[in-house]
């Protein structure tokens, strides 16, 4: 993917996972979207792999925009820590920072294409 948001880079508090372990499920509600920092993470739907994300790359950010069950499952597929960016944090993010906000969308964009480019 072609968007990486550095600026949560020096995150304190990190989430660490092991390879294998689950970030989050599909139905599950979300409360957080989370930005690799170290590692690799798998993003599959059903049995699917749709991407394979590393540092630098956002998820789960579509459960805090229409605040719906995750529709994915996110599998940390080396070991990995993450920043953790819970929904308040988020909607303050996009509120004051246009750049963000516009980040954000650009993600969604770029998968939404490649999923066309897909059918």
């Amino acid at each position: 993917m072609g968007v990486r948001l550095d600026m949560f880079a020096a995150e304190e508090n990190p989430r660490v996972c092991e390879a294998g372990e689950a970030v989050f499920r599909t139905y599950d509600m979300g409360a957080e979207m989370y930005v690799v920092l170290e590692g690799q993470v798998e993003i599959t739907i059903g049995s699917t792999l749709v991407e394979t994300l590393g540092p630098g790359e956002p998820f789960g950010e579509m459960a805090l925009i229409d605040q719906t069950p995750r529709v994915a499952t996110a599998i940390a597929k080396t070991p990995c820590k993450l920043a953790v960016i819970p929904e308040k944090r988020f909607l303050f993010m996009v509120q004051q920072t246009p750049h963000f906000a516009l980040q954000i969308m650009k993600v969604m964009a770029d998968r939404l294409r490649k999923m066309n480019a897909r059918l």
